[in-house]
């Protein structure tokens, strides 16, 4: 019913008790005179007691049980009432969000378990930017090469790769590079080991350590997006 703490205690006394006035209610929860008055307005307000005056003294009283039904069945048709308010002015909503002011949610993924699943994340995606370098020795990115490419050409996403040149970058551009999966390899002596992966609203980053592997992920469209702007300039200019 949403009730917690002493606003439960109170009601739940007050139940047990009768018509009582604040004072004695008081005492019962162990709160003080102008505490129970509170607790009492909150509890008046949300439908749960009500109040008469008898003799000058302000007395409290539960609502008949069979009432609380009726309080349930109020808040459902307030709550389906709003729902629709809420679809027929959510497009306009939507239009007026600013989307770039989220406040950037970070996940870490620790082993090589928890970075395959982070692959299976990106992989639901409807497309993606890439920095990668396929002269490092990639246990993950082995097991994920023909996986990767298999629902890229699938799902017909959106790929765009950058790739360190050598002899590995090579043969996985002649291998992987289709009209969906484009790839181009970057200018001799560039050179990083770790993976970056760039979404619509996330950014992935992948480090492959001596003994272990770890990744993680950025949730902010606004760092996505300055990313992706810095992605396309260099993709255009190469």
């Amino acid at each position: 019913m949403g009730l917690d703490g002493e606003r439960m205690q109170t009601f739940l006394k007050l139940l047990e008790l009768g018509a009582q006035p604040a004072s004695v209610i008081a005492r019962y929860v162990g709160v003080p005179r102008t505490t129970m008055y509170s607790i009492l307005d909150e509890l008046k307000k949300l439908g749960f007691i009500e109040e008469f005056e008898r003799s000058g003294i302000k007395y409290y009283k539960c609502i008949p049980i069979e009432n609380l039904q009726d309080i349930l069945e109020a808040r459902a048709n307030k709550v389906a009432y709003t729902m629709e308010l809420l679809n027929k002015e959510l497009p306009d909503l939507l239009m007026k969000e600013n989307k770039l002011s989220v406040t950037p949610k970070v996940k870490f993924y620790e082993g090589k378990d928890a970075v395959m699943k982070m692959y299976e994340e990106v992989l639901k995606e409807k497309g993606f930017y890439a920095f990668f370098n396929p002269q490092v020795d990639n246990p993950i990115m082995k097991i994920y090469f023909d996986k990767i490419e298999n629902v890229i050409r699938k799902k017909k996403l959106c790929v765009k790769e950058f790739v360190v040149r050598g002899s590995k970058g090579n043969l996985y551009l002649k291998k992987y590079s289709t009209g969906c999966h484009k790839i181009k390899l970057l200018p001799k002596g560039v050179k990083f080991d770790a993976d970056n992966i760039i979404c619509e609203d996330k950014i992935y980053m992948v480090s492959y350590g001596d003994v272990e592997v770890s990744g993680v992920e950025i949730f902010s469209r606004s760092l996505a997006f300055a990313h992706r702007v810095m992605f396309e300039q260099l993709w255009g200019k190469s």
